[in-house]
């Protein structure tokens, strides 16, 4: 039976039992002798199954020291838990352990260091000793590990104390702070040495006893003395270590803030980041500090207002009241600057909201469209601005600052009740911007759009053509669940505003329909149509179902139009009739060979869904993967993907592709559904510097069989590829030959 199971079963059974035992004479022995294995199984299942005994191991603990050197990570690590588990009881495991705070070697270097630390931690007391006289080893490493493993040990180290002191004057700085945190983490009892060193001369000194007040629980005496040494400390190490600990033990922001405020202009970078962050520290006291940096937007110094702008928006809505001044310094300063301002109302969040609003209260509408900068900061600021917005629209008001409101809602697309109350009265307002402005958030703001039916049919009617486009754009976005509104749709194809017109017209297209007459009557609109309604009675007619024969006539008339968007969009109708746009082929065809690389690609992937020859698309597709055009050859590439084996004469073509770095991809996913025959063509691409090919070529290689044994000596330079992926196939490659 394997000793996990052993283990477990014991452990269950001392569960059922409440035995004080969980586990039989002789078999700690048979763990301990399992240790010497020459089978790293057998150890690493003993060091864990020994982990999990607690006291019961001690016995175990000369054995568990001596395969601390163990190759084997697992047995390592299991090992150290076990000494770990075992706390006081591994005591004669100490001088090894610490031996082992040493940098290793190991590939898991921290790994193992903290868990040597960690088993030094639970032994406990006992190991003081030992762990103060190795703070004088000649190996940093161990001095430093040593420092660790006391501080962890809190007050129970105390008498490591003056030692620990001692060490705060070391020349290696991480040392002097590593003592320092350990000072700190002591307590009281290191309190006479440390404020003794935060007067030293000494600046190394005097920065590891800022590290050790840190480390206090407490806002004490230490930290009080703190305070006043950093009022005239010449030192911006001292300084920074000062502000730190400050930080961490929590001194309350009347007293900390005077101190960080001076030293947001400060020589010293390091003092300067640690001052922004003890005041992003002090949340809710830190908008006390907010007044200080608004007044800093006025400097000349692009530096300080930056620096400003970022740390009103780091401590956020309390810094609600700067948002007004952001605004002004918005409209005055450089684009990068600008940019901060955005971003830092974006931060401050829904206290931002009114302020932004109140700015656009006399701004003209057209202005106020979803690229203007309120319009982006409520949409980043998100679903928290919709009380504020919802607000905004009590009003009732004409002016911009609602209008935005309503823009916010709708980009915004909250699903609030309250929301769309507040919405609901500007359908009826006197300006026809209010009603379409309100119509579009409603239908953004709505979780189920299609209950809207009613008041969008009504809207198609207004006398506003603004508000009539923005219904059918609406009726538009609702797609296939609008077709209740076809034939309100149809009626407003002859509207006498040609926006209305083109906005019913891609409405309809948008509906899925399959209503022939519909589509026929499209069609017949493309007679001496501008380019505009042109293009939008193409797009429309690629959104029904089916087409009748005249529509598709109509569609290949139009490839003859010499505007690429149009032809363009002619192309994607006919792709998805797919076969039954037979009549189309001629003019596919030709125009694989347009000018423009857009057309040829959109008639290529039209080709691709039409033509059902495969032979006829081979002709077509093999000259295409060498068009100048990557969208073309993409396009190429993936159908021929498409095709599988019948693509196979393409196959040196698609080959030729895997030299260009942009194709590279594409090509190997064709190439792996066509598997080309040629081995010759594999062997070619055995040398290509994209490591993915190799890979690929190995793989088609080995699936050969027989054919590809001349293969062998390419392949077997491969098994020392610097891409162990590579060389594992290579490897694989060369078994399948025998």
């Amino acid at each position: 039976m394997k000793i996990w199971k052993i283990v477990f079963l014991f452990l269950l059974w001392a569960l059922l039992t409440g035995s004080g035992s969980i586990i039989a004479a002789g078999e700690v022995d048979e763990l301990i002798k399992d240790l010497s294995s020459g089978d790293k199984v057998k150890r690493r299942e003993a060091a864990r199954s020994l982990s999990l005994l607690g006291q019961e191991g001690k016995p175990a603990v000369p054995a568990l020291v001596r395969v601390l050197d163990d190759d084997e990570e697992q047995v390592f690590f299991w090992s150290v838990t076990a000494l770990a588990n075992l706390g006081p009881d591994a005591n004669e495991a100490t001088p090894e352990l610490i031996k082992r705070l040493r940098r290793s070697d190991r590939r898991y270097r921290d790994q193992v260091r903290l868990r040597v630390v960690t088993a030094l931690t639970r032994i406990g007391p006992a190991a003081v000793p030992q762990l103060i006289a190795a703070l004088g080893n000649e190996s940093e490493s161990i001095r430093s590990g040593a420092a660790r493993v006391l501080g962890n040990m809190g007050s129970a180290a105390h008498e490591a104390s003056p030692r620990l002191f001692a060490m705060l004057a070391d020349e290696e700085i991480y040392l002097g702070e590593a003592a320092g945190a350990a000072l700190g983490k002591i307590g009281t009892a290191a309190h006479p040495q440390v404020l003794e060193a935060l007067g030293s001369d000494n600046e190394n000194v005097r920065a590891a006893a800022a590290v050790a007040i840190g480390w206090m629980s407490e806002v004490g005496e230490p930290a009080k003395r703190l305070v006043k040494r950093l009022e005239a400390e010449p030192s911006s190490r001292v300084m920074a270590n000062g502000l730190v600990a400050l930080n961490r033990v929590g001194l309350p922001g009347d007293q900390l803030l005077p101190l960080l405020l001076p030293l947001l202009d400060h020589d010293g970078e390091s003092v300067r980041h640690e001052a922004m962050n003890g005041l992003l520290s002090l949340r809710p006291d830190s908008r006390a500090a907010v007044p200080h940096l608004v007044g800093r937007l006025a400097s000349g110094d692009p530096v300080k207002r930056r620096q400003a702008i970022n740390l009103l928006g780091r401590i956020g809505p309390d810094a609600g009241d700067a948002v007004p001044r952001l605004i002004t310094q918005l409209g005055q300063a450089a684009a990068e600057e600008r940019v901060a301002c955005r971003q830092a109302m974006v931060d401050i969040g829904q206290a931002a909201v009114p302020w932004i609003l109140a700015s656009a209260k006399s701004q003209p509408l057209a202005m106020l469209g979803g690229k203007s900068w309120q319009a982006s900061c409520l949409g980043e600021i998100g679903l928290q601005a919709t009380p504020a917005l919802a607000a905004a629209l009590k009003a009732q008001q004409a002016d911009g600052s609602v209008y935005l409101a309503l823009l916010g809602l709708k980009n915004i697309a909250a699903k609030s009740a309250a929301a769309r109350q507040a919405i609901l009265p500007f359908l009826e307002h006197k300006q026809a911007a209010f009603r379409s402005m309100a119509l579009s958030a409603l239908v953004a703001s709505t979780a189920k759009p299609a209950s809207l039916m009613p008041r969008l049919q009504a809207a198609m009617r207004d006398d506003n053509t603004l508000v009539r486009q923005e219904a059918m754009d609406a009726l538009a976005s609702l797609g296939p669940s609008a077709r209740g509104a076809t034939s309100a749709l149809v009626e407003s194809l002859g509207d006498q505003d040609a926006a209305v017109q083109l906005s019913a017209v891609r409405a309809i297209g948008k509906l899925g329909s399959e209503d022939t007459a519909l589509a026929r009557r499209l069609a017949g609109m493309l007679d001496g149509a501008g380019t505009d309604l042109r293009l939008a009675v193409v797009e429309s007619l690629g959104g029904f179902r089916k087409l009748p024969s005249i529509a598709v006539k109509r569609l290949v008339g139009v490839l003859e139009v010499k505007h690429a968007a149009t032809q363009s969009a002619a192309f994607d109708a006919l792709a998805k009739l797919g076969p039954e746009a037979k009549p189309a082929l001629p003019a596919l065809n030709q125009a694989v060979r347009h000018d423009d690389s857009g057309v040829r690609a959109s008639a290529l992937n039209a080709l691709t869904k039409v033509e059902t020859d495969d032979g006829k698309l081979l002709a077509v597709l093999k000259p295409a993967l060498g068009d100048a055009s990557a969208k073309v050859r993409h396009t190429a590439i993936r159908e021929l993907g498409e095709l599988g084996s019948d693509a196979r004469p393409a196959g040196p073509e698609l080959f030729a592709r895997l030299e260009t770095s942009e194709d590279q991809k594409l090509a190997l996913e064709a190439l792996r559904r066509v598997r080309v025959r040629d081995v010759d063509l594999y062997i070619s691409i055995l040398d290509n510097e994209e490591p993915l090919v190799r890979l690929f070529a190995c793989q088609a290689l080995r699936r050969a069989g027989k054919d590809a044994r001349k293969a062998e000596p390419e392949i077997r330079k491969l098994t020392s590829d610097k891409y162990d992926y590579v060389r594992r196939e290579a490897r694989r490659a060369l078994d399948s030959f025998k």
